[in-house]
């Protein structure tokens, strides 16, 4: 059998269920390898060195620069574990020569629902009620809260993740705000009825703001200290977009001059001891990446990743379309 897949992943074959990898291996040689890190250019160079297709996620997916690919001359093309391909580093050879394939984004409604609930455990300090309960904070911890009917949600960034929290933020009464570079996504949000404006308006706006936006194209924070200076006094923040889209110095700063009342990330960029006075008082929360992780999202990325890698295995543009959503050629 003349292909070989390699998949690369914290998690090995767990994503995939017993039939999916039968599938797989119908087509093709199947080799799951497990990494917690990425691998350095001679790792790769052995652990790929028989393959013509590596599924991988970003975490882990190595560089494949002009030395690599030229000690993998098998690999013809790459499957994503990612809705999109904003982080990886391709080197040049690789963006000639090797079909990217990418998932049709099996997360954004769980990452919208997650931004709601970060938003909904800030306001009503539910996790701190919940430590507090168990001991973990002094009992005569303010569990004081706000309510968010009524206010002004702004979306920075209205994709498929921020137009979904648009919608479901206005089910508990929330006006809703919004800014995106992109005139389609401009153009899709003010069709379903969101209204779209400047980002300053936005911060201007806003008693509570959520990062939806992506990282692409980013070479520095989109709120930094101005920005967050100019949201209402007493905002509250939640990014699910990427931890460096918002400078956390300058939230550390707005939290402790109260101008901030909280801040959720999906991320960890908090240190529990430095930063051990804001997670006391429950004004920091953070979910390590956690969005995404539900049963049917898993099951969804599951089946995508395995029709991608048929496709790429089949060297089929018509299917890596259909797997893909749109056939992308790195």
């Amino acid at each position: 059998m003349g292909e070989h897949v390699v998949v690369l992943s914290h998690a090995g074959a767990e994503p995939l269920t017993a039939a999916q990898s039968a599938c797989i291996t119908e087509h093709a040689r199947l080799e799951v390898v497990v990494r917690h890190e990425t691998p350095d250019a001679s790792e790769a160079a052995h652990l790929l060195r028989h393959a013509t297709v590596v599924a991988t996620t970003p975490s882990v997916a190595p560089r494949l620069d002009d030395e690599l690919l030229g000690r993998l001359p098998r690999l013809h093309s790459l499957v994503l574990h990612a809705g999109d391909a904003e982080h990886l580093a391709l080197g040049a050879s690789a963006r000639r020569r090797l079909t990217l394939t990418t998932l049709p984004d099996p997360a954004s409604g769980a990452v919208a629902e997650h931004a709601l609930g970060l938003l909904l455990s800030l306001a009503t300090r539910s996790h701190l009620a919940n430590d507090r309960s168990r001991g973990r904070v002094d009992a005569s911890t303010s569990l004081q809260g706000v309510e968010l009917c009524g206010s002004t949600l702004g979306v920075l960034g209205v994709g498929r993740v921020g137009l979904h929290l648009a919608r479901i933020a206005t089910g508990i009464g929330m006006r809703v705000v919004g800014a995106d570079p992109d005139p389609t996504a401009r153009r899709t949000a003010e069709h379903v009825g969101i209204e779209m404006t400047s980002t300053d308006e936005v911060l201007h706006r806003s008693r509570a703001l959520a990062i939806c936006a992506s990282a692409a194209s980013q070479s520095s924070p989109i709120l930094d200290l101005a920005g967050l200076g100019a949201l209402q006094p007493g905002a509250l923040l939640v990014n699910v977009g990427r931890p460096d889209l918002v400078d956390t110095d300058a939230v550390v700063a707005a939290l402790r001059l109260r101008h901030l009342r909280g801040y959720a990330v999906d991320a960890t960029p908090f240190d529990r001891l430095e930063h051990a006075d804001l997670m006391a008082e429950g004004r920091i929360v953070q979910t390590g990446h956690s969005a995404g992780w539900r049963d049917e999202v898993l099951a969804r990325g599951a089946e995508q990743l395995a029709r991608a890698i048929v496709a790429a295995v089949r060297q089929d543009p018509a299917a890596r379309a259909e797997a893909d959503g749109e056939e992308q050629v790195a």
